[in-house]
């Protein structure tokens, strides 16, 4: 079978030959779930949120494809960002949609593009929410409760009639306390807003589906009520590219390689083994032949590594690398040229070296 996970809301959605089948919680998380599966997983993507596709997050995602990947030994195929992912769902085959995310700490707004089967991120904005909202901003109005913060927000004397909600809150201290979401929300879709008026929009988040959130993002974009994404939307995506029904674009910007020495007929010579192509995916295990790449570190290794980025070659510090024989994997960092990771095959913890940092880290040293 074919499994997507997303693993923030803790879903899981499987395919097999009787087609797609209802989504599934995991109260006891994605790992000990894939552990009790009795059908063989044929192939295995991850929806992560946004933020975990830049270049701190390629922590979050090495300690995860260490879980999945080399200890479960599952064949795990992609990461993909959960709006991306949640696109996907859709099975669009043209057109740009709008993802809003609110929750009571952040906002956020990523523009997706499809283009035939696939589908890709055009650029994400993030806001943090000024402080936390009240309370009785957090509950979903609807009805009667949803028709008068409506009126409220334009005509001031429905600011005191009372919701009839739990604590029972006018309609003026739910505004007052919602706000900060609102302008979070504001901000992030007025830089992230799509080219098209018409461009569908959709909600996200635990505040998605509150009246006030969908109305800011209404205001921003001028166009109809956006739409709310069912809450299993991302695991459904990540199963479609699991089952490679849909692609989602995570195309190198950069080519990389990495320099190495070795001995050919006594003689030391200089290769050079290819880690990303610049418009070709970016590989999480560095492979030829279908089997992994791995480099010997001699323990007198001094503490720069020599890669070739586009062409021209750096010196690159990482004093994390410690000597012994290592297997090689990349993973993205938005415009960046990626993140280099030896994961040592004595089991130790992998080293992360950022390309375009000065520095490079274990995963026990930066999560």
């Amino acid at each position: 079978m074919f499994v997507g996970i997303d693993v923030e809301a803790g879903i899981a959605v499987t395919g097999g030959r009787d087609g797609v089948r209802p989504p599934e919680p995991l109260p006891g998380g994605a790992a000990r779930y894939l552990r009790q599966c009795r059908e063989q997983v044929e192939g295995l993507v991850l929806a992560l949120p946004d933020q975990c596709f830049d270049e701190p997050g390629a922590v979050r995602r090495e300690a995860l494809y260490g879980e999945f990947a080399d200890r479960l030994g599952l064949p795990l195929r992609q990461f993909v960002p959960r709006s991306v992912a949640a696109v996907a769902s859709l099975r669009r085959s043209d057109g740009e949609v709008l993802v809003c995310r609110a929750d009571a700490d952040a906002a956020e707004a990523v523009l997706c593009r499809a283009s035939g089967e696939t589908v890709e991120s055009l650029g994400a904005q993030r806001r943090a929410v000024t402080g936390r909202p009240r309370a009785e901003a957090l509950g979903e109005p609807t009805g009667r409760a949803a028709l008068l913060l409506a009126r409220a927000r334009t005509q001031p004397r429905y600011r005191a009639a009372p919701l009839r909600t739990p604590g029972n809150p006018t309609a003026g201290a739910v505004l007052d306390a919602f706000e900060p979401v609102e302008e979070a929300l504001r901000s992030a879709v007025t830089d992230a807003r799509a080219r098209h008026e018409d461009t569908p929009v959709l909600m996200d988040g635990a505040l998605g589906g509150h009246p006030l959130a969908r109305g800011a993002v209404q205001e921003v974009t001028g166009g109809r009520q956006p739409g709310l994404l069912e809450t299993h939307a991302a695991a459904l995506g990540a199963l479609l590219v699991a089952t490679d029904s849909v692609r989602v674009r995570t195309a190198a910007r950069h080519s990389v390689s990495l320099t190495v020495h070795g001995v050919r007929r006594g003689l030391l010579v200089e290769s050079d083994i290819p880690l990303t192509v610049l418009g070709e995916p970016v590989p999480m295990a560095v492979l030829e032949r279908g089997r992994a790449v791995t480099v010997d570190v001699p323990e007198a290794q001094g503490p720069d590594v020599r890669v070739r980025r586009d062409g021209r070659e750096t010196d690159v510090p990482c004093p994390g690398l410690r000597g012994g024989r290592h297997r090689l994997g990349m993973h993205t960092s938005g415009d960046g040229p990626g993140v280099l990771v030896f994961r040592p095959d004595d089991g130790g913890e992998p080293v992360l070296l950022p390309l375009g940092a000065p520095t490079a880290g274990t995963t026990g040293a930066t999560r």
